[in-house]
């Protein structure tokens, strides 16, 4: 006879409210205080170069990798760890030691990071107990 869908649709249509798309949100163009090409030498004291030499030395760093700098720089160093020395539980203890800093400088993205991380470390850890001890 008539689907079921069809049915609910038109009963539900008239609940549905309207959403009208025609809004407009005013977003400020910002632009990072070192690509000032104008700021001569005014740069340093733009970006703060005498309250946090840190951050101004990795704000360039930090703006192309869209604020993973950091993250980035430690996968790497978990990565070329384990490649060299082949040990899985190096990079679990370079994990432990990155891990409160991480979720200190990076709240929300620590969270999907870490899971990330994890499961790799321990897929590793699994694949080297079952297929590498297994050979052996």
């Amino acid at each position: 006879m008539y689907n079921p869908l069809i049915i609910i649709l038109v009963i539900t249509l008239p609940i549905v409210p309207t959403a009208f798309g025609q809004q407009i949100i005013p977003v400020n163009q910002t632009e990072p205080c070192f690509l000032n090409q104008t700021a001569t030498w005014h740069v340093l004291e733009n970006c703060n170069a005498a309250e946090d030499p840190m951050k101004w030395a990795l704000s360039g760093w930090e703006w192309v990798s869209g604020g993973y700098f950091t993250m980035m720089l430690v996968s790497i160093l978990i990565i070329s760890v384990y490649a060299k020395y082949k040990e899985v539980i190096y990079v679990i203890y370079i994990g432990l030691v990155y891990l409160p800093f991480a979720y200190f400088v990076f709240p929300v993205q620590f969270v999907s990071w870490a899971i990330i991380m994890a499961f790799i470390g321990v897929g590793t850890l699994l694949w080297y107990a079952m297929v590498r001890q297994a050979e052996r």
